[in-house]
């Protein structure tokens, strides 16, 4: 599994937590955390190793609805940079908003996508990533990263 994938799985498992806590209490919660990450990974665009560090920051609102039901609202905001190995540097943020209404035992499926943008000749790169996230009827959340893709933006 390379860096990127840890990151990304990291960021994953947090957001688990931070639902498993709402799921447990059974009541309305607010939580805002702020994840940094770091790693290396290869760009396909140029064949280049960007290494990358950036800071997450996510605010979480989940509702039980009494009869297995939840709502959940989340807001993220991500900054990175990144260098690669053939002296190329790249920069990127996203800022996104989800709502998801779901049921106890029913797997969410989400993609995420952010860009890194190159601050030179250098393509610019778009990542994608397919998570599945499932709330089990004992309250505990299970998310897996299932794909990751990334491709050149120009």
């Amino acid at each position: 599994m390379n860096r990127i994938n840890r990151s990304l799985v990291v960021y994953s498992l947090a957001m688990a937590a931070l639902l498993l806590i709402a799921v447990t209490v059974m009541a309305a919660i607010v939580v805002n955390v702020a994840i940094p990450f770091s790693g290396a990974t290869l760009n396909p665009c140029n064949g280049e190793t960007l290494t990358f560090s950036g800071v997450l920051h996510v605010t979480v609102t989940v509702t039980l609805d009494g009869n297995g039901g939840f709502h959940l609202t989340q807001h993220d905001a991500l900054h990175f940079t990144a260098t690669g190995d053939q002296g190329n540097s790249y920069e990127g943020g996203q800022e996104d908003n989800n709502e998801v209404n779901g049921r106890v035992g029913v797997e969410q499926t989400f993609v995420l996508r952010f860009i890194a943008i190159s601050k030179g000749s250098a393509p610019n790169l778009e990542v994608n990533v397919l998570e599945h996230m499932t709330v089990n009827p004992n309250g505990s959340v299970t998310v897996i990263v299932d794909h990751i893709t990334a491709n050149c933006r120009g």
